[in-house]
């Protein structure tokens, strides 16, 4: 995939990369995002979430144990993916597009990018917890598993067209 890709209605242009260190505060931003949305209650402490999930991201960022990817608008992160390492086995994790760019493919690019990463660095097995809206995503590339869990075992068959 190149840096910069139209989306599949062909009105704008997204630009996907590699997230680093300083791209921490928009990936936990979007991560409290979906957190919000996930929660019925409303009852998320955000302010303490984020101190958490700054120190916990930003711990596995700088270590290399996280990689994560990003998809831009105009240079606004509106959708990421990200890849914990845990010896052969990675668990994919933190995928999430913004309301106004969902159904444009972001998402599934994204996965594709971290499972090729994995895929690269010769990882046995990716891990995930889907929501009831990504299971599909996931079983086109071949996940299994579960409402709660699902797996992939490396190394795959490829993607099938849609």
């Amino acid at each position: 995939m190149s840096d910069a890709d139209p989306d599949i209605l062909g009105t704008s242009t997204f630009k996907f990369r590699r997230a680093g260190e300083g791209d921490l505060e928009a990936i936990v931003a979007m991560r409290i995002e979906f957190e919000r949305a996930s929660r019925d209650s409303g009852s998320l402490d955000e302010q303490a979430r984020r101190s958490e999930l700054l120190s916990l991201f930003g711990r596995d960022l700088s270590s290399g144990t996280l990689l994560a990817w990003l998809a831009e608008e105009g240079g606004r992160p509106v959708a990421q993916a990200a890849l914990r390492l845990r010896g052969d086995s990675g668990e994919l994790l933190n995928v999430y597009t913004a309301p106004d760019f969902r159904r444009r493919g972001l998402g599934s690019a994204l996965v594709d990018m971290a499972l090729a990463e994995a895929d690269k660095l010769g990882l046995r097995r990716v891990t995930l917890q889907p929501t009831e809206d990504s299971r599909r995503i996931y079983e086109r590339r071949g996940f299994r598993g579960g409402s709660r869990s699902m797996s992939l075992v490396l190394p795959r068959p490829p993607v099938p067209s849609v």
